[in-house]
């Protein structure tokens, strides 16, 4: 299979790219604002609000221009708004909405507008109103979500566009799910999405346990939309919302896996005060301590910070398993005028842990030994990382046509690791033993990216634009030095005696290596049709690759490559509220120097192509959003590591000419069933299969390793209303089904399915928040996940933490 472009869609782009820059060149420079208010009733911006009926139509002029509309639903019953499209005060574009419905309005505040209907004797005496466009729905691709559903995101387009236009599968997991649910760790969120679970592979040391999307790892984060180095560390308490583009992005981001990205969005300062103190206590002596503060610096508000902070110390039912976590995250925002913001973002984390290699399993992959049970030796210095980041965003609107937004971001991540590393599981039957080798690691990861993006938004006709130009640069930098050596093997028991004094001399292999990408990409979202229903994507991206690298002195052969990356959407919204998608997209993936088979070949670089059909639904008032899709995605040259050859020497070597195959079917809901009550749901159907691998023939038909065939998640919360009784109380629980998968690296080891319910409970009171959460409720043992048969993790058995928070 060799997977390529077609001409003709090269041709289609290129030809977009150039009458969208032709149409945009005419537009004039925009007056430079004098004064600059929180809320400027004449402030022009661009609206696109299909035809609807007018209560539907007020709610998204209410989330588009910020403004709290009033009104007794029973006024606007029957009534219905015409499309509203281009550039419009929030005040025109009301008096455009409620042209020809006999209504009338007045501000009784800045931003809080009232609907009338004018009697022939003067205003009519109106009942007591209902908020159906209110601020707490004001929402953007970076804004904070109210609830449960995010209705915009910039992740799949880089651009802020609606999650109902948009021709992709993206999930969004908002601020508010992390907290219900107690999440602890960004595993513990993206696995609220359908097709997302844990990579098996834990050879390598980073704290982070990477995920599996579509049946493809993804070992590369996006922070901000910005590659951040996988060998780093994150804390959940600055991160605002946690977004899953399913398929491959390559066309936005560069050389990533074809299965899916995770973006995890920072929080951002706010114009008004707010502070949060949280305590949390809980089991294996766990203890967490955060700190949010927001507010404005400068008298007029245009410059506001934000301060994140996090201290946790915890233990483990893993034995000898203690964590110390420091993290914070200040950042600042400048807003001189409406159409200028610079946001600088910094964030330092330092964590200590000892390495955790999991338990051996048997044959039929149960584990050996207890669940606590520790094949390390707890003297040794164990992980230590210290992540860096500093970021810098200028966003600026230079006419009404074009924006600009300039991205500049340094990442370093240096990790430490002293630890035991298993290596195999040997002996018969009841007497086994686990092989070890000591392994010293220091390694420094650099990375420095710097993005352009122009955004021109017009219309040719009939036919509305979206059209985004972008140019990256990246250089990325690692410094990686090791010493290993084999050691004697132990008994494998529940409670291993494991000690190893590590020799006095340590002579470290040294790699170095070099990457830099330049990238530029172009990406047209048309709206067709009269009314705009018809949407249409188109995206094409090239990037030039030059990897360089060297092992003790010794130079690999440089690795130099460059590919086309396209994208193309359909989406036709059937009504206001229902559409249909289909897309088609590529991925590109260089290997990395020394990525050689056991004859000393070089492997091309990884090519993938997805095919996706797709329906989005929004029901209930669109307080509920669903998404259900199916794909098939197929990937060749896939660096697939001989884990027999490295287990049993060490040596690393990949088999060639792989190829595999992930297809499936997903549904994701997320919103409010009603005022009290918010659901996540999801259901996964994946069917993974190595289609193709000359250096092991034996493989092909097998599944890809750590792959279930089916995924469940449920999760529901209860609020009972303000006025009730038992106002300020709330209920949460769900369940997580994960269906039988293997080891990722050993596929003929079965791992079972298992359920996990957890439960969680919160009463606030005033300024104060208390809460409860509850893991695995009934206590279910199960294995996690796996690399093979020596490194395998159960999952955590019954805990609960109890956390308790106050806002002023």
């Amino acid at each position: 299979m060799h997977i390529q472009t077609a001409p003709a869609l090269r041709r289609l782009l290129l030809a977009t790219t150039a009458i969208g820059m032709i149409a945009a060149l005419p537009a004039s420079p925009p007056a430079k604002a004098e004064i600059r208010q929180v809320a400027q009733q004449t402030a022009r911006q661009q609206f696109d609000i299909p035809a609807q009926p007018l209560s539907g139509a007020l709610n998204r002029l209410g989330e588009a221009a910020n403004l709290q509309i009033l009104y007794p639903a029973a006024l606007v019953e029957g009534l219905r708004a015409e499309r509203l499209a281009g550039d419009y005060s929030a005040e025109e574009a009301l008096r455009m909405l409620l042209r020809g419905t006999g209504l009338s309005y007045r501000f009784t505040a800045e931003r809080i507008v009232t609907l009338e209907k004018p009697a022939a004797t003067g205003a009519l005496t109106l009942a007591p109103v209902t908020v159906e466009a209110s601020l707490r729905n004001t929402e953007t691709a970076t804004s904070p979500v109210q609830g449960y559903l995010a209705r915009r995101s910039a992740t799949a387009t880089k651009t802020d566009t609606p999650i109902l236009e948009t021709p992709a599968s993206v999930q969004v997991v908002s601020r508010q799910v992390i907290e219900d649910q107690g999440a602890l760790n960004l595993k513990d969120v993206y696995e609220n999405v359908s097709g997302v679970h844990q990579a098996g592979n834990t050879l390598n040391a980073q704290t982070e346990v990477l995920p599996i999307i579509r049946g493809f790892e993804s070992p590369t984060l996006l922070r901000n939309g910005l590659r951040s180095t996988q060998s780093g560390a994150v804390d959940l308490v600055n991160v605002e919302r946690v977004e899953v583009l399913k398929g491959p992005s390559s066309i936005l981001y560069g050389a990533l896996e074809p299965g899916g990205i995770v973006n995890y969005v920072t929080k951002r300062p706010q114009a008004v005060a707010a502070h949060e103190f949280e305590q949390q206590v809980g089991a294996d002596s766990f203890y967490r301590t955060t700190l949010d503060s927001t507010g404005p610096v400068s008298a007029n508000g245009e410059l506001m910070y934000r301060i994140n902070a996090a201290y946790t110390d915890s233990g483990s039912f893993r034995d000898y398993m203690e964590l110390e976590r420091t993290a914070v995250a200040p950042s600042l925002l400048w807003q001189p005028d409406d159409r200028t913001e610079i946001l600088l973002d910094l964030s330092y984390l330092h964590e200590e842990q000892p390495y955790d290699t999991g338990i051996p399993l048997g044959t039929d992959g149960k584990r050996l030994t207890a669940r606590e049970s520790f094949f390390n030796d707890p003297d040794l210095a164990g992980r230590e990382i210290d992540d860096y980041t500093a970021s810098y965003q200028l966003t600026h609107q230079l006419s009404d046509v074009w924006s600009l937004r300039n991205q500049l971001q340094f990442h370093r991540a240096e990790a430490k690791n002293e630890s035991l590393r298993p290596r195999g599981v040997t002996g018969p039957a009841g007497s086994e033993q686990l092989a070890l080798r000591y392994q010293n690691e220091d390694r420094q990861d650099d990375e420095i990216q710097l993005v352009l993006d122009a955004t021109a938004t017009f219309a040719t006709g009939a036919v509305d634009h979206t059209l985004l130009i972008g140019a990256e640069l990246i250089r990325q930098e690692t410094d990686f030095r090791r010493y290993r050596q084999n050691v004697a093997s132990v008994p494998i028991t529940d409670n291993p005696m494991v000690n190893f004094d590590p020799p006095a001399s340590q002579p470290k292999s040294v790699q170095l290596g070099k990457t830099d990408w330049a990238s530029i990409y172009v990406q047209d979202q048309v709206s067709l049709l009269q009314d705009g229903r018809l949407k249409l994507l188109l995206g094409g991206r090239f990037d030039v690759v030059r990897q360089e690298n060297e092992t003790d002195g010794v130079a690999s052969p440089d690795v130099n490559d460059e590919a086309f990356s396209g994208r193309a959407g359909l989406l036709y919204q059937f009504t206001d509220r229902y559409s249909g998608y289909m897309s088609v997209s590529q991925s590109f993936q260089p290997q990395s120097p020394g990525t050689l088979d056991i004859g000393g070949t070089a492997l091309d670089p990884e090519e993938g192509l997805q095919v996706e059909v797709g329906v989005k639904a929004a029901f209930l008032n669109e307080r509920l959003l669903a998404t259900a899709s199916i794909f098939q995605i197929e990937k060749e040259n896939v660096a697939v590591i001989d884990s027999d050859l490295f287990q049993s020497t060490g040596q690393i070597a990949y088999y060639p000419g792989v190829e595999q195959r992930s297809r499936g079917f997903e549904i994701d809901l997320t919103g409010a069933l009603t005022e009290e009550i918010n659901i996540l749901a999801n259901y996964t159907f994946l069917d993974t299969e190595v289609i193709q691998n000359l250096g092991d023939p034996t493989s092909v038909g097998d599944p890809l390793g750590s792959v279930p065939r089916h995924k469940v998640r449920l999760w529901l919360t209860y609020d009972f209303a303000d006025a009730s009784p038992l106002g300020g109380l709330g209920f949460g629980g769900g369940a997580r089904y994960v269906g039988a998968s293997t080891a990722q690296f050993d596929t003929d080891l079965k791992l079972s399915s298992y359920t996990v319910v957890d439960a969680a409970a919160w009463y606030e009171w005033q300024s104060m928040r208390f809460g409860l959460n509850i893991y695995n409720l009934f206590d279910e043992d199960y294995i996690v996940r796996a690399s093979d048969r020596s490194i395998a993790h159960p999952g955590q058995p019954l805990t609960a933490i109890a956390s308790v928070s106050v806002r002023f």
